[in-house]
């Protein structure tokens, strides 16, 4: 069954991806996506807030990609996976409201709903590395 935050995060990526393949309006689609699939007011706000964030930071979101991603040029990854990465590494780093693997394990499940054959294992050892840099981060100011 489909969580409502899971769901959520599907629009999210459907407008990700729409923006970054063909270049629309990122409110655009999402006011065509939530017309199609109707979402609870709270859930409208989050896809919003959420959409808005990744295509606002999306430079620096990319920059992690880079960084935690080195063999894998953000240009050339796929359209899904490249935004899968973007909204969860958003989530991991800014969202304190979301488990750092509720984030991981949503955008698993994304990739392995979206993605190709091996995007869930891409996504999940990607996104493993931000986990881990972040943990050492944190125990290092800890220190």
């Amino acid at each position: 069954m489909t969580t409502s935050r899971r769901k959520a995060r599907e629009i999210v990526l459907q407008a990700l991806y729409e923006q970054d393949l063909a270049g629309h309006n990122a409110e655009d689609v999402l006011k065509r996506l939530l017309t199609e699939n109707p979402q609870t007011e709270e859930n409208v706000e989050f896809i919003f807030r959420l959409t808005n964030a990744v295509v606002k930071h999306k430079d620096l979101l990319d920059e992690n990609i880079r960084q935690f991603a080195s063999a894998w040029p953000v240009e050339q990854l796929s359209y899904i996976d490249r935004n899968v990465l973007r909204l969860a590494i958003f989530e991991i780093i800014h969202e304190n409201d979301v488990p750092v693997k509720v984030a991981i394990n949503e955008a698993v499940e994304l990739a392995k709903s979206f993605g190709g054959n091996s995007s869930a294992r891409f996504i999940n050892g990607v996104l493993s590395s931000v986990s881990k840099a972040l943990a050492d981060t944190a125990n290092q100011r800890e220190e």
